[in-house]
C-alpha cells in the first residue's frame, strides 16, 4: 500500500507492506528482536582480515602482464651477457616495480577508504517501530521481520 502526506510542504511517501503477520504497525517487542537476532544475526559486514602492504606488493606479482615483463626481463638478462646493452633491462625492471608498487598502493587506499566508509556506516541510525513506538536505533540493531515501514522524503 502506497500513502502520500503532505508534511511541511514536502511530499512524504510511505510503503507498507506484508506477508503474513497481523498487526503490522506494532512492531516487535524485545522477545521477538532477540529471537530474530539469534536466528539471522546481526545487521553488519564481517569484518575481513587485513593484508599487509608488503604481502599486497608481492600478490601483485602474480598479475599476468607483470608475469609477461618478468619473463621479457629474464630473457633480456640472459642476451645481456652476450651483448652491453644493460638500459632495456634496467627500464624493465623499473617498469615492473612502479607497475606493482602504483597497483598496490591504489588498492591499500581504496581499501583503507571502504573501511572508513563501513565505520561510519556502523555509527548511522535508523528509525524503526518496537513495542508499538517508533524509536531510533543503530543500523547495526535492525532485525529481520516480514513486513516493514519505509518513509522516503521527497
Amino acid at each position: 500500500m502506497l500513502v502520500s502526506i503532505q508534511r511541511d510542504g514536502a511530499n512524504v511517501y510511505s510503503f507498507f507492506w506484508r506477508v503474513g503477520m497481523n498487526n503490522r504497525l506494532k512492531g516487535l517487542n524485545e522477545e521477538e528482536v532477540i529471537k530474530s537476532r539469534d536466528k539471522h544475526g546481526k545487521n553488519s559486514l564481517t569484518k575481513k582480515e587485513r593484508k599487509s602492504f608488503l604481502k599486497k606488493f608481492l600478490e601483485s606479482f602474480s598479475d599476468p602482464i607483470i608475469k609477461v615483463l618478468l619473463i621479457a626481463l629474464a630473457i633480456n638478462t640472459i642476451f645481456l651477457f652476450n651483448h652491453s646493452d644493460w638500459f632495456e633491462s634496467i627500464g624493465i625492471a623499473v617498469s615492473i616495480f612502479l607497475a606493482t608498487f602504483i597497483a598496490t598502493l591504489s588498492e591499500y587506499g581504496n581499501e583503507s577508504a571502504f573501511q572508513k566508509l563501513q565505520e561510519e556506516a556502523s555509527r548511522m541510525n535508523s528509525r524503526v517501530r518496537r513495542n508499538n513506538k517508533i524509536i531510533q536505533i543503530p543500523t547495526e540493531e535492525i532485525v529481520i521481520r516480514r513486513f516493514g515501514f519505509i518513509t522516503v522524503w521527497r
